[in-house]
């Protein structure tokens, strides 16, 4: 009966998973055969043994499920940035509305009397893949039927009974099988043809989010993006429906683009500054947007 509730609560396009609590110990026990077979790269290798968590924190309630949440957003945001009077327009992500999401999910389960506490560090994909809620693509990327990879994860620790017994084996999506498509487009060769995983310090979304130099290797010429990458999900046939669901232009004037180049001082900037650094997601990754936007200047996109 909860999970029909949730999804009168969730009316904004979002799809929610209850997840007994349980499948964190099942996760973990898959992660250690997988490392076993698997070699990974020193990224994946702090993913695994460093950023995720299986064990349940002190959260002042006795978990008994995850509930996971995948909230919509548009494929991507086309950008515009002025700098010594002259226009350069690239592409960015847009950011799912988590905060909504929580509060409406929040203010519910409340009323039921129910708690919830969001839960970080936890395998967010494989969770959604092996409870059924969504799909791997041969690159890595996940995919839901009616939202293709146009959404983004969060989860939440919950007191809310479950005993759902789906549970999948991690497989690709048939569309995958004979589909070379995401490989061919990959601007820097991350996807593998003949491995599950990608490798991810080639992917150019990896060297996006830093803010180190990129290296050598990478040629100027693939930059499109303000940080992460879109190339494999432009192309994926799986994100047929999805590709007409663009915003923008969003503009930057000439002293936001300065700011944007300088790191980003909150306490300097406009209100509507800051919503358009909010909703597309350059607040993540201060140090990476200001040198990922002199290179896309520098091209004259």
């Amino acid at each position: 009966m909860i999970e029909i509730d949730l999804k009168k609560v969730l009316v904004n396009g979002e799809i929610a998973r209850l997840i007994p609590i349980d499948r964190l110990k099942n996760i973990k026990k898959e992660i250690d055969r997988f490392k076993q077979y698997e070699e990974l790269n020193n990224f994946q290798d702090w993913i695994i043994n460093d950023l995720y968590r299986f064990e349940v924190p002190n959260i002042g309630f006795s978990a008994k499920s995850i509930i996971l949440i995948a909230i919509p957003h548009p494929f991507y945001a086309k950008v515009e940035f002025t700098y010594n009077g002259r226009k350069t327009n690239a592409l960015s992500l847009v950011m799912s509305d988590f905060e909504t999401t929580e509060s409406r999910l929040k203010k519910f389960l409340l009323s039921e009397n129910y708690e919830i506490v969001e839960a970080p560090y936890i395998p967010l994909k494989r969770l959604a893949v092996q409870s059924g809620l969504a799909i791997y693509g041969r690159n890595n990327i996940c995919y839901i039927d009616s939202m293709g990879s146009n959404f983004s994860f969060i989860a939440y620790y919950s007191d809310i009974p479950c005993d759902d017994k789906v549970w999948r084996e991690i497989t690709t999506a048939h569309t995958c099988l004979n589909c070379r498509a995401c490989l061919n487009n990959c601007p820097t060769g991350a996807i593998q043809k003949n491995r599950f995983l990608i490798d991810n310090e080639k992917c150019l979304s990896y060297l996006n989010e830093s803010k180190e130099p990129f290296p050598e290797w990478l040629p100027k010429s693939v930059h499109h993006c303000v940080y992460d990458c879109l190339k494999c999900q432009i192309i994926c046939p799986m994100n047929k429906a999805q590709r007409k669901k663009v915003v923008g232009p969003i503009k930057f004037s000439e002293s936001e683009t300065r700011s944007l180049l300088s790191g980003i001082i909150f306490n300097k900037i406009t209100d509507s500054f800051k919503d358009k650094v909010k909703y597309l997601g350059f607040h993540q990754w201060p140090g990476g947007i200001a040198r990922n936007i002199k290179v896309l200047i520098e091209l004259g996109i």
